[in-house]
């Protein structure tokens, strides 16, 4: 799947992982009803829940960030340290809003668009929140 980016006026949107989407004409109804199929979506290690990203994009407003779109059940709040499976940590700085015309689609209820802060090249697939010890 060729990764796309879009630039204007100093904003970009780079995509980084969209493991779902197979074709360009996959919409995220679609891209979510396989994503529930996928029994490694979410996984323990180290005594963490991780949750593999429906998609994650590269994005740049004022500075880079990341916008990972992970299930509710990840469960974070403002500020929250989330570590990906490579052990890159991020600052979850709140989460994406959309609007819709018509019917708000199911996946929208049951996913967060989180935004990340931006650490490495090497980002993960799969996010939890970083336990305190």
């Amino acid at each position: 799947m060729k990764k796309s980016k879009r630039q204007t006026e100093g904003f970009f949107i780079e995509n980084v992982s969209d493991p779902y989407r197979i074709s360009d004409d996959d919409d995220m109804n679609t891209i979510y009803q396989r994503y529930l199929k996928d029994e490694k979506r979410v996984i323990e290690t180290d005594g963490l829940k991780y949750f593999k990203a429906l998609r994650i994009d590269k994005v740049n407003f004022d500075d880079t960030g990341l916008i990972a779109i992970l299930p509710w059940d990840i469960d974070i709040k403002k500020n929250d340290v989330i570590i990906d499976e490579n052990g890159n940590q991020y600052k979850y700085r709140g989460c994406e809003m959309m609007s819709f015309r018509g019917e708000i689609p199911e996946w929208y209820f049951n996913m967060v668009c989180a935004i990340l802060s931006f650490t490495s090249e090497h980002i993960g697939r799969y996010f939890a929140v970083k336990k305190e010890r």
